[in-house]
């Protein structure tokens, strides 16, 4: 007997969107609920580096022909010409998100496409030069059909476009009245008062006069103050707006911003943040990283206005102290904050700012980089309970098998992990194995090197580096013998299997993890993305209980783990059935066999990473291009043979045009 439909939709809602995407290859009944519109919403189509041409056969007609209806796609270098329009006149009312990127699209294919898409709510339309290169696009289309098409438009991004200029930004705007969010990040704005001089005198009309050689933010300003009550998200990010041109955006009457990004915005000072800050009040993100000349007066200005702040991003604002973090208890609906690569903040600032008392609104923390010790960690960690996503890379000296084990202990709702280059960790942390009680009964510390009290003094005649490797594999086997011998009422450790719901983890360049770590701490059924690059201890016998435990995993990345072997691979490839990108740059003891056993078990793999790789053939790795979901392969370049002593120069095979679009050579 089949599940009512709406019961099957109801218990879908409680699924993961992987394990979502599976269950609807189930069968005809849940691939329809999998579908349902309440999912569909967040459905994007993707085509990335597909061929669209009529010689082969084209992957829109699947959408064309398909029972559902998907109202987002995203095309990503591909070339779009008048072979779609077929395309077009099917879906093109259905769509309601548009991007393009990195296309090769013609200005007359483009207008058919909006004349099509009647219904849009978002376009993007991201470095496409070749578009905007001679000026004309959309000449003469901004009144008439245009703008009832695009009537219904709420969001623009002509981000990346280095040919935009005012006279095409304006075709765009006039033609959408309902516009919410503007994106011009990485485009040429100019600033400079000598332009607007040049060409836009005293006595012409911007609006029926605009520029087609320059983008200027005057253009830019007088179409906000035209359209404030109705902006709200505006993104500057990669331009040279500085703090004069982001006080006249924030004193715009009538304009309410909920978001602005300014991301690497190297021109941006604290007076453009200062009246941002006194005239915005109703900001919600605020994305400000890598901005140099940003310092604790802006962020105290922050804090003290922008109370309904979500979002903050500072990363690399390196002149930002701990008089300016400690202000951050003031944002009490504070989310997500990044706040990585500020050299000048410690653990005091910290804990007078977000640690100020227990912290139960802030899910996203970003600290990578912070010189702060591991009892900086021990802090955030039982002062901020409810956090969903946590980076803590290269925090060498704070990430040790002591912290991590608190980690462990209190975030217990973790989706994201990032520990990537924190080299004290080892096994004994991951695992929970050497922790003890004290007499008080309090936790006592993780075992982080073997006790040698009862070992006989010896001389050492090797190097230091030799001596700790001697240390880490004596750790390594009584961590070993620890969980072999597990018992309940031996356990004291917190082991990192008890993050359930981890989806993401990161510990590249944790040398001391080994296959100890993936046996006994690694039981993830939901992870997704997992990087182990440069944990260079680990086996096939490890990556044999790794993707057991976690059948899920679709990313893993294993660059310069060389002493795995093809065995290691085969087992990956033969249990990972939602492989989509795999990694394995610098392993250098694969062989063909890898290659051979990739083609066979891998329906979903969409990017392989190859080089120096230096046993595989090159012939092979590239004919594994060949693969139908396959659209990158990164691959060293074929040079010359050695047979017998001698170089042969024999030219490499000719291949297919279709398998060279998704070579990389390196």
């Amino acid at each position: 007997m089949e599940l009512p439909y709406e019961v099957l939709v109801y218990l879908f809602k409680y699924l993961p969107k992987s394990d979502r995407k599976v269950a609807s290859e189930t069968c005809r009944s849940w691939y329809l609920a999998a579908n349902d519109q309440c999912f569909l919403k967040n459905k994007v189509a993707v085509f990335y580096k597909t061929v669209l041409s009529d010689d082969f056969p084209s992957p829109l007609n699947i959408f064309e022909e398909s029972i559902i209806t998907y109202n987002n796609y995203l095309f990503n270098e591909v070339e779009i010409s008048n072979k779609q329009n077929e395309f077009w006149n099917k879906m093109g009312e259905h769509i309601r998100c548009l991007t393009i990127r990195d296309c090769d699209i013609c200005e007359k294919v483009f207008v058919y496409m909006l004349q099509k898409c009647t219904n849009l709510e978002t376009l993007n339309i991201e470095n496409c030069k070749e578009l905007f290169m001679s000026g004309r696009l959309l000449e003469g289309k901004s009144e008439g059909f245009l703008t009832d098409n695009l009537e219904n438009l709420k969001c623009l991004s002509l981000s990346g476009n280095q040919y935009l200029t005012d006279a095409l930004f304006n075709r765009f705007v006039s033609a959408a009245p309902a516009l919410e969010e503007l994106n011009l990040s990485a485009c040429s704005l100019q600033f400079h008062c000598g332009l607007v001089k040049k060409f836009y005198p005293l006595s012409i009309n911007i609006f029926q006069n605009p520029s087609e050689s320059v983008l200027t933010f005057y253009f830019l300003l007088q179409f906000i103050e035209r359209r404030a009550k109705d902006i709200k998200r505006l993104h500057f990010s990669c331009t040279l707006i500085d703090g004069a041109a982001l006080k006249s955006l924030s004193e715009v009457k009538d304009l309410k911003l909920h978001s602005l990004q300014v991301y690497s915005c190297d021109q941006l000072t604290n007076a453009g943040i200062l009246s941002l800050t006194t005239h915005q009040t109703s900001l919600r993100e605020l994305d400000i990283g890598l901005c140099t000349r940003v310092t604790d007066q802006s962020l105290v200005n922050i804090c003290k206005n922008l109370v309904n702040l979500e979002y903050l991003n500072i990363r690399r604002c390196r002149a930002v102290t701990d008089l300016g973090i400690a202000e951050l208890h003031n944002l009490k609906k504070l989310k997500s904050l990044n706040i990585s690569q500020c050299e000048l903040l410690t653990k005091d600032g910290l804990e007078k700012g977000i640690c100020a008392g227990e912290n139960k609104s802030l899910e996203e923390l970003d600290i990578n980089s912070l010189n702060i010790d591991q009892t900086g960690i021990i802090m955030l960690s039982e002062r901020l309970p409810n956090l969903r996503v946590l980076n803590l890379s290269n925090c060498f000296n704070a990430v040790t098998d002591a912290s991590v084990q608190v980690i462990f202990k209190n975030q217990l709702f973790l989706r994201t992990l990032k520990m990537s280059h924190c080299d004290k960790v080892s096994d004994a942390g991951l695992t929970g194995m050497g922790k003890i009680e004290t007499k008080d009964g309090e936790d006592g510390p993780i075992m982080s090197s073997i006790d040698e009290s009862h070992v006989p003094p010896k001389i050492h005649l090797g190097s230091r580096a030799e001596e700790e490797i001697v240390r880490d594999a004596r750790r390594k086997r009584d961590v070993m013998l620890m969980c072999e011998n597990l018992t309940m009422d031996s356990y004291t450790g917190y082991s990192l299997a008890r993050i359930k719901s981890l989806k993401e983890l990161d510990i590249s360049g944790c040398n001391r993890i080994t296959d100890v770590s993936l046996t006994y701490a690694f039981n993830f059924k939901e992870m997704i993305i997992i990087n182990l690059s440069r944990c260079q201890q680990i086996t096939c016998k490890g990556i044999e209980h790794l993707v057991r435990n976690c059948p899920s995993i679709e990313y893993i990345n294993l660059t310069d783990c060389y002493n795995l072997k093809d065995d290691a691979v085969i087992e990956i490839v033969k249990h990972l059935k939602r492989l989509k990108q795999l990694e394995l740059r610098g392993c250098n003891q694969l062989t063909d066999e890898t290659l051979t056993a990739i083609s066979t078990h891998c329906t979903k793999l969409q990017f392989l990473d190859v080089q120096g790789c230096r046993n595989m053939s090159p012939e092979l790795a590239c004919s594994i291009g060949s693969l139908p979901t396959l659209h990158t392969v990164l691959m060293s370049k074929p040079g010359p043979y050695i047979d017998d002593g001698k170089k042969n120069r024999a030219p490499a095979p000719a291949f297919l045009p279709s398998l060279m679009r998704k070579l990389r050579l390196h």
